[in-house]
C-alpha cells in the first residue's frame, strides 16, 4: 500500500515537472496565434491562412525535437553503460531526421509558402509536442529505474 501510495506521488511529481517544461512551449504559440490574430483581424479566414504559412510551426517543431535529444542524451550520459548503445543511436537517428524535416519544412515555407506546407508543418508540429510528452516521460522513467537500483 505504501509502496503504491509512493509510486502514484512519483508519478504526479513528473507530470507536474512535464507540463511546467509544456507551459514554456505553450508561451510563444499563444503569443504567436495572438499577434497573428491583431495583425490580421480582418476575417477568420485571413488569420486562418496566415497562421498556416508562417513559418514559426516549423522552427518551433526543430527546437521542441531538439529538446527531446538533449533531454534524452542527458539521462543516457547519467545512465552511462546501462544503456544499449544501438538504441539510443537508432532513437538519436530518429529526432535528428525530425529535426531535419522541420527545417527543410520551414525552408519550404519562406520560399515557397502553400497550404499543403503549412498543414503539413502544424501536423509536425503537434507531433512534435506528443514526442515531448512522450521522451519526457521516458528519460524520467529511465532515471527512477537508475535510481531504484
Amino acid at each position: 500500500m505504501i509502496s503504491s501510495k509512493n509510486e502514484n506521488e512519483e508519478k504526479k511529481s513528473m507530470m507536474a515537472d512535464i507540463y511546467g517544461e509544456a507551459i514554456f512551449l505553450a508561451i510563444p504559440v499563444v503569443a504567436l496565434i495572438f499577434i497573428t490574430a491583431v495583425k490580421n483581424s480582418f476575417s477568420f479566414e485571413t488569420i486562418f491562412s496566415s497562421l498556416l504559412l508562417t513559418s514559426d510551426w516549423s522552427i518551433m517543431s526543430s527546437v521542441i525535437f531538439g529538446q527531446c535529444a538533449y533531454k534524452m542524451a542527458r539521462v543516457v550520459t547519467i545512465l552511462g553503460s546501462k544503456t544499449d548503445g544501438r538504441r539510443y543511436a537508432h532513437y538519436l537517428a530518429r529526432r535528428i531526421f525530425l529535426i531535419t524535416l522541420s527545417l527543410l519544412i520551414y525552408a519550404a515555407i519562406v520560399f515557397a509558402p502553400n497550404l499543403y506546407l503549412g498543414a503539413f508543418q502544424i501536423i509536425l508540429f503537434f507531433c512534435s509536442i506528443f514526442f515531448f510528452f512522450r521522451d519526457s516521460a521516458g528519460a524520467y522513467i529511465l532515471l527512477n529505474r537508475i535510481s531504484i537500483k
